[in-house]
């Protein structure tokens, strides 16, 4: 990224900006952290179209037939759609209520409150009463003029007639119910008018996501436009008694020429300058084709600051082969690949990278499932005696040998985070800044070195490498980026100290680090067990009648490896996004906090 400080005459300064918006090659740094209340408004607008947008994309709309009668302009179709929710919300509402109300009436059966107001003439009140049935005493219908209208499986329904100038009675284990004024006709009316207002708002909604989307979009992008243009007025500065104006912005390296090119036609004077330390670029990612994939995965965490590495392509790989891992299945796979493939030839073009990086993901598992020989559940090594196994069953993996393996895996991108934080350190700061992470690299992968040599050679305690002098002059040499040097800029005294407390830190957090990494031993053995699991239930408790075995077999076999698929995928997902935000970041001193490169440019 190159900083330029754009100064135009205030006449110009509008045509000036018109033309950055044509580029669409600067962004514009934001000086003032306040906008302006129209800012604010137009903000939300753009918020709330935005959301009718997602709302709309989640419709139905296979069903919509004829196209209806939506207004152009993108200011109305909000006003009509919000109006629309708006009444959908009332009409759930009232809904409620008169399901309400038809549960009260239901069990009174149709009738006439106009019949009844004429009852009430001749001097005689109906008084509406339940009671659970084994409260229901028939001793009251000696006692009161009582009609039964309905008896369920839990309460009695009646009603009492009395005399004018009766108190309504007190019945033991009976209440008196209040009845809506409406009868059961005319409620059960006004339920099936809701219903199928509500069906046709709905269907207005299934319209308008077929046919408005588009007009949406464009006027958000229009209220957009107006916001990033009175924001980059909100971001200059006026300079000579306002004759002049000042705005500052961020360009990539690819874009420099075009901007140059248009600002020496237009004589307009800028300043042009390198990121300095205390600068904050946005960011703008440039990465291959594989990495690009997994660029979505990084960003659920953070952007990297301008100047450190990024460090997409260098988790990609192991996140790629942790999933793999964890859900460790080549018929799981398979599923994964051909399902991706599939969905590929009709998903939204925006879509297809991530079906790109589900195909590799499923790769993977079909990798890590051929090396443990799992299929759909099934041990290959040991429920299967086919001829051509016989020769690769040597070959398959133990749990044991996974288990091992997940701790290399952990050990391996642990200390290639290492490598890249003294990277990064050097880019940021200098080699001397880095003299203590390479110090410890050093001790790690010496200390590893020597204890392997030694358990394959049988060493004894008089002839370990471990406690040779080439390994004590190498520890003595690392000991010194560790303890002495790790800080170019403070006292050796205080080195000392600060090297004493990141050894704690160090032998601390690099073993637990490390055991991290056995989730994905855990997580691929659960897989396994859960698809052998379903297998089993489904041969049990098939019963033994033909067609219907097999249909039982195969509801069984479909529901649980289903059911394993989607939880063991989402774990083989989440697990290896923890390993890489939590152990490989931190062991590869990612600070993060980049914000991304956003030009000032037009959107219609």
């Amino acid at each position: 990224m190159h900083k330029y400080s754009f100064l135009v005459y205030h006449e110009n300064y509008s045509d000036f900006l018109a033309d950055l918006k044509e580029l669409g090659v600067v962004h514009i740094i934001e000086k003032k952290d306040e906008p302006t209340e129209k800012m604010q408004e137009e903000f939300r607008q753009v918020n709330e179209i935005d959301k009718l947008i997602k709302f709309l994309k989640k419709r139905n709309t296979e069903n919509v037939k004829a196209k209806v009668d939506i207004p152009e302009e993108g200011e109305k179709l909000v006003d009509e759609i919000k109006e629309v929710q708006a009444r959908l919300e009332q009409l759930h509402q009232l809904l409620g209520n008169k399901k309400k109300e038809l549960a009260q009436l239901e069990p009174w059966g149709q009738f006439s409150w106009d019949d009844l107001e004429k009852i009430k003439e001749v001097g005689i009140t109906p008084v509406f009463f339940y009671s659970s049935v084994n409260k229901y005493d028939p001793e009251w219908e000696k006692e009161y003029n009582i009609g039964v209208v309905s008896t369920d499986d839990r309460y009695t329904y009646f009603v009492i007639f009395l005399e004018e100038g009766s108190e309504t009675p007190e019945l033991q284990g009976a209440e008196e119910i209040r009845l809506p004024d409406k009868t059961l006709k005319e409620v059960q009316a006004d339920i099936s008018n809701m219903e199928k207002e509500t069906a046709e708002l709905n269907a207005r909604l299934d319209a308008y996501a077929k046919y408005g989307l588009e007009s949406l979009k464009k006027y958000k992008n229009q209220i957009q436009d107006i916001l990033n243009l009175e924001s980059a007025i909100h971001n200059t500065d006026d300079q000579v008694e306002g004759k002049v104006k000042l705005l500052e912005g961020w360009t990539p390296d690819t874009n420099i020429q075009e901007l140059e090119n248009y600002l020496e036609e237009k004589n307009i004077l800028y300043l042009k300058s390198e990121p300095h330390m205390d600068d904050k670029p946005p960011i703008k990612l440039k990465n291959g084709p594989f990495a690009k994939l997994f660029e979505p995965i990084g960003k659920l965490f953070s952007l990297p600051s301008y100047m450190e590495l990024d460090l997409t392509p260098f988790f990609a790989p192991f996140f790629m082969m942790f999933f793999g891992f964890c859900l460790g299945d080549a018929g799981y796979g398979l599923v994964f690949v051909i399902a991706a493939t599939v969905y590929k030839f009709k998903a939204p073009k925006d879509f297809k990278p991530i079906l790109t990086m589900v195909q590799w993901l499923g790769g993977a598992t079909v990798l890590f499932g051929a090396i443990t020989g799992t299929f759909f559940g099934i041990n290959l090594a040991e429920q299967v005696d086919a001829p051509f196994l016989q020769g690769v069953k040597a070959m398959f993996l133990t749990p044991e040998d996974m288990f091992n393996l997940a701790l290399v895996f952990g050990f391996i991108q642990i200390i290639f985070g290492m490598f890249i934080k003294v990277a990064n350190q050097i880019k940021q700061h200098g080699i001397g800044f880095a003299l203590s992470t390479i110090g410890w690299i050093i001790v790690i992968l010496s200390t590893a070195t020597m204890a392997v040599l030694d358990k394959i050679h049988n060493a004894t305690d008089d002839n370990k490498l471990m406690f040779s002098t080439i390994h004590l002059i190498i520890l003595g040499i690392a000991g010194l980026g560790i303890y002495v040097f790790n800080h170019p800029k403070r006292n050796v005294f205080i080195n000392i100290g600060a090297g004493l407390w990141d050894t704690y830190n160090m032998v601390t957090g690099f073993a637990g680090d490390l055991l991290s990494y056995i989730r994905l031993f855990a997580l691929g053995l659960s897989s396994a067990i859960l698809g052998l699991v379903f297998n089993k239930l489904a041969m049990d408790l098939s019963p033994d009648i033909i067609i219907v075995k097999q249909l039982v077999f195969l509801i069984i076999l479909i529901f649980g490896h289903g059911l394993n698929i989607f939880m063991s995928g989402l774990g083989s997902f989440v697990h290896p996004m923890r390993l890489t935000f939590v152990e490989f970041y931190k062991n590869a001193g990612f600070m993060g906090g980049g914000k991304e490169y956003k030009p000032f440019r037009k959107l219609n």
